[in-house]
């Protein structure tokens, strides 16, 4: 921190070079990329270099002399625009950039965590650890492990971790006085807070954001808690600082720094560290979504899946509930299971990732095309060969070979086999027909009752304790 008073001959800036500054903005906030812009006079010389040797990824730095020729980190970050303005011959140089947390907010990407013993603090490294001098300091999610589904939908790196924090109302506070990407989750530890004197003050109680977070996510408030205090001073302070002002211990909320008539000048937000936390994020653009997905496993009426966004990198295996047409608490109703390395949906009904279950599979492309290509016949399959068919005729119901029983509206009822047929009743079974009734075998017929029998084989013969013919 820094008690002189500092201007705007004060300010380094690499690797431009200005003959002055006139204007400067570093905005510094929780769960934003930290904003700055600088503004100033150049020379006609250099702006040729510097419009050429800006590319992708160009960084940034600036620095303040204190009163003691000491060098501060003001910023270190990542150029995002540069404009040059020429004006009678005055060359007016603008450049924009942000903390080099943004190159975590560039690219939208979709994977599942299935690995529930994972701990949020595991997941937030491995994924800032993509990112070139990375460094994570977790403060927040007290090393707590995700417990459920975690699916990362159509979001940037940012914002997913930035969701993953927000789960124990921790914010991310990134750091952009240092090269590479810098984090802290949750409020960090800074040392023993400074004492900020200064007498021209605002006081702002926003009330919305208290009801917001009390009533709408329960978080432990007081009213007091969430009172701002608005506060100018020429000292340099780091975002989420402790400082003791009018004999309470407060913290940074958000610092916005400026050049006012040649001084470089903050406006802090200070804030009670309860009120610091953030609301609860959701991804609303998950609840509807499907994934697909193939089965890997199967439990009763439970299965594993293996995601197509993850590319055959799943980390774990979560028993997913499979969705049926029917079913009851008694058991009754429909079961009907998709077999290993079918492809099915894992659907989201709202934002909460734990709610999905597995849905009905999808229409592979078959290798038998005949029997999808009438939408008038309705069939049920297994792999084995078994088959239910609804024809706008008939019913068939299919073993495997040449075992068929066919139900038509004209024909009746036809059963065939290349094997034994049974009939076993513990009662009566009554053949009848209206006109005749017909049994023939090729080899003969056997009609049997106890010690009395009928066969017929070429020829006819009875056998019993009596036999009356009449």
């Amino acid at each position: 921190m820094n008690k002189a008073v500092l201007t705007s001959a004060d300010l380094i800036v690499s690797p431009f070079q200005f003959e002055s500054i006139t204007e400067l903005s570093v905005v510094r906030e929780m769960n934003e990329h930290v904003r700055f812009s600088i503004s100033g006079i150049v020379a006609e010389d250099k702006l040729d270099r510097y419009v050429e040797q800006e590319e992708e990824n160009s960084e940034i730095e600036v620095k303040i002399r204190n009163g003691e020729q000491r060098e501060i980190n003001l910023f270190h970050g990542v150029v995002t625009k540069l404009t040059i303005d020429a004006h009678r011959n005055v060359r007016r140089m603008t450049i924009e950039a942000q903390s080099s947390t943004m190159l975590m907010d560039i690219s939208k990407e979709s994977r599942s965590y299935q690995n529930t013993s994972r701990s949020y603090h595991q997941l937030i490294q491995n994924i800032a650890e993509q990112y070139a001098g990375a460094d994570v300091v977790d403060n927040g999610t007290n090393r707590g492990s995700i417990g459920s589904l975690v699916v990362q939908y159509k979001e940037t790196d940012w914002q997913f971790i930035k969701r993953l924090a927000s789960h124990f109302h921790a914010p991310l506070v990134p750091v952009a006085s240092q090269s590479g990407v810098k984090i802290f989750v949750g409020i960090p530890d800074l040392g023993e807070p400074y004492k900020l004197d200064e007498f021209n003050y605002s006081i702002i109680k926003n009330l919305k954001e208290y009801m917001q977070k009390t009533a709408g996510e329960g978080q432990q408030l007081h009213e007091d808690q969430i009172i701002s205090y608005e506060v100018t001073s020429g000292t340099l302070l780091e975002l989420c600082q402790p400082v003791t002002f009018h004999k309470r211990k407060l913290y940074v909320y958000r610092a916005t720094t400026a050049i006012e008539n040649g001084l470089v000048m903050n406006r802090y937000e200070l804030r009670d560290k309860q009120g610091m936390g953030c609301r609860t994020i959701y991804p609303y653009e998950l609840a509807g979504a499907s994934l697909f997905g193939k089965v890997s496993a199967i439990s009763k009426d439970k299965v594993q899946l293996k995601l197509d966004i993850d590319h055959g990198e799943s980390d774990g295996s979560i028993w997913f509930p499979y969705s049926t047409v029917y079913s009851s608490p008694d058991g009754s109703g429909w079961y009907c299971m998709p077999e290993v390395g079918d492809e099915i949906r894992l659907y989201f009904p709202n934002e909460h990732e734990k709610d999905a279950f597995a849905a009905s599979s999808v229409d592979a492309e078959s290798a038998d095309t005949t029997k999808r290509s009438d939408p008038s016949v309705k069939s049920i399959g297994t792999k084995h060969g078994k088959q239910i068919v609804f024809q706008p005729g008939a019913i068939e119901i299919i073993g495997n070979g040449q075992l068929m029983m066919r139900l038509t509206d004209d024909g009746g009822i036809e059963i065939k086999s290349d094997k034994k047929i049974t009939l076993d009743a513990k009662e009566d079974i009554d053949i009848s027909g209206g006109t005749n009734v017909v049994i023939q075998g090729v080899e003969g017929v056997n009609l049997i009752q106890q010690g009395a029998n009928l066969t017929i084989a070429d020829q006819v013969n009875l056998m019993g304790t009596r036999v009356n013919l009449s």
